[in-house]
């Protein structure tokens, strides 16, 4: 297995992940398309970056993240969007690989922190980052303006 920067072709099997990610903690289908993915990812506004794992028969996990940074602070983060791992191949030490790679990262970008949203209803997710010290924030609420 290998950890590397996605590319466009990997958009397609990105998005069946996806669909799987989605289906694993019961939300609808993601309303996705190639092309919308290629402008939000390589267009002129760059949204997201992302690290696959790949095997030799293909993607079997990604990581999609952005940066933050307060200014009250003077912290910047990284923030984890989705990091999905092929049903398949769960428990076999992807969603760890693409963890360190996304710390290595983080370490890069002198970031202070790697943060993420779960579900609360996501055990296995819970799970999987409290092995890797992750910890609830309790002090912070989290808030949306939807449009």
């Amino acid at each position: 297995m290998i950890i590397r920067t996605f590319v466009k072709d990997d958009i397609p099997e990105m998005i069946d992940l996806s669909r799987q990610l989605a289906k694993h903690v019961d939300d609808p289908e993601p309303n996705l398309t190639a092309e919308a993915i290629v402008e939000l990812a390589f267009g002129n506004t760059r949204w997201f970056d992302a690290l696959v794992a790949e095997e030799r028969h293909g993607i079997i996990g990604f990581a999609a993240f952005t940066q933050n940074f307060e200014f009250h602070t003077n912290s910047r983060t990284l923030f984890v969007t989705d990091l999905v791992v092929s049903d398949q191949v769960r428990r076999a030490g992807v969603g760890q690989s693409l963890l360190e790679a996304l710390h290595r990262i983080a370490i890069k970008r002198n970031c202070s922190a790697i943060k993420f949203e779960i579900w609360k209803c996501n055990a296995q997710a819970h799970v999987f980052y409290g092995k890797h010290g992750a910890e609830c924030i309790q002090d912070v609420a989290l808030m949306r303006i939807a449009l």
